[in-house]
């Protein structure tokens, strides 16, 4: 019997691709254990005040434990509720005493953008993440991450030790079920431009308002934006001239997905010129719906999308706007980037992202009790995702 505590700090946070992330793959452990897992006995260790109910959980049990509350809580009481399992830590942290006393944990780092944007994250992330980053690549086994460009990356901060112990499981897209049975917001009229995500400094949103800004003046397009700015991260102006603020909407945060689903329908392309990503949620989501999508020439969004996007490069505004005329302009191109994605997002999915992450404890398991078992993973990536050369010109230039 694996025994395995969930760490569910993540129900008590601000929701980002992370934190989705988290709740999906969770969702999807307890249906391996409903649907067949004998050997895996799984609780979800979360605060008093988390609400576990939107998970509809069948077999995972859920364990409430007071005391501090977010990091703190994290650092406190998780370690010691989860003292007797493999402890499974799904957001970028996990507690430093767990670490230090050699305690099993596993993590998954979704990427390394307080390293690469600092500008875009508060000092005291920053710092924490300085410090703790190198214990959880050191201590944790299995590391899981969700990108063969993030491996690449996590990889060159340790030895080849660290790099045998980093599994891949790349995030699913979007989830079709009975969360949210219709929009509880009104919508804006169909046919804008789109773009959703947090809105930090490595997204690049003053090239995509500065985008907006010509796609507005020269073409007529709008722009409709789903996001917000949580603690972390440092603040964004968000400039915009008069004669174009009528021709850009900002939604804030989208929790209720029937709403999210309306506005992906609704666009006639997703605009995502980000500078750093790992495995984001969005272009396969948009491609889901049939959206289009114009994305960053950089290698995990290379992996992610393949020949499903059109490329533009996020340090040249004549690029993205360039891109996103190809896509709207050209209704061939148009169509056939839908019919692309359709298929592409398919190929990964929140069951297989959750495959790959039991698949990885249990190996751990079996080998500490001796068991000479491997359990192949072959739910880690798409068949066709490889690695993909670093060496794009947007790259080279940033670098």
């Amino acid at each position: 019997m694996v025994r395995l505590a969930i760490n569910g700090r993540f129900l008590a946070q601000s929701t980002t691709g992370v934190q989705r992330v988290a709740r999906e793959i969770t969702r999807e452990i307890d249906g391996i254990v409903s649907e067949g897992g004998s050997d895996l006995d799984v609780t979800l260790v979360c605060q008093p005040e988390a609400s576990v109910d939107a998970l509809n959980l069948r077999s995972i049990k859920v364990k409430r434990i007071g005391g501090l509350t977010g990091q703190g809580w994290e650092q406190t009481s998780l370690p010691l509720a989860a003292k007797d399992s493999i402890l499974l830590c799904l957001g970028n942290s996990a507690p430093v005493f767990s670490l230090v006393t050699r305690a099993p944990v596993t993590v998954m780092i979704h990427d390394l953008s307080y390293r690469y944007h600092p500008n875009a994250y508060r000092t005291a992330y920053r710092m924490g993440h300085a410090v703790l980053m190198p214990l959880m690549l050191k201590l944790a086994n299995p590391v899981i991450t969700v990108s063969e460009t993030e491996r690449a990356r996590l990889s060159e901060l340790g030895s080849d030790t660290l790099a045998r112990k980093i599994v891949v499981a790349q995030n699913g897209g979007w989830r079709d079920g009975p969360d949210a049975p219709r929009g509880d917001q009104p919508t804006p009229e169909p046919g804008y431009l789109l773009y959703v995500g947090a809105l930090t400094h490595r997204k690049n949103l003053a090239g995509l308002l500065e985008s907006a800004a010509r796609l507005a003046r020269e073409d007529g397009l709008r722009l409709v934006v789903v996001g917000s700015t949580t603690h972390i991260h440092t603040h964004v102006p968000l400039m915009l001239a008069d004669d174009v603020r009528d021709n850009v909407t900002f939604l804030g945060q989208v929790e209720n997905t029937a709403t999210l689903a309306n506005i992906y329908r609704g666009a006639c392309c997703l605009v995502f010129p980000s500078f750093y990503e790992a495995s984001p949620l969005p272009p396969l989501e948009a491609m889901h719906f049939g959206c289009p999508v114009v994305v960053s020439d950089i290698p995990s969004l290379r992996e992610r999308c393949g020949d499903a996007a059109e490329y533009c490069d996020p340090f040249d505004v004549d690029s993205i706007v360039g891109a996103v005329r190809r896509v709207v302009h050209d209704k061939k191109r148009q169509a056939q980037l839908v019919s692309l994605g359709h298929e592409r997002a398919k190929l990964f999915s929140w069951r297989a992202q959750a495959e790959s992450v039991v698949a990885a404890i249990r190996n751990l398991a079996f080998a500490k009790k001796g068991m000479n078992v491997y359990v192949r993973n072959r739910f880690a990536q798409p068949h066709d995702a490889q690695p993909v050369d670093s060496g794009s010109a947007s790259q080279a230039r940033r670098a």
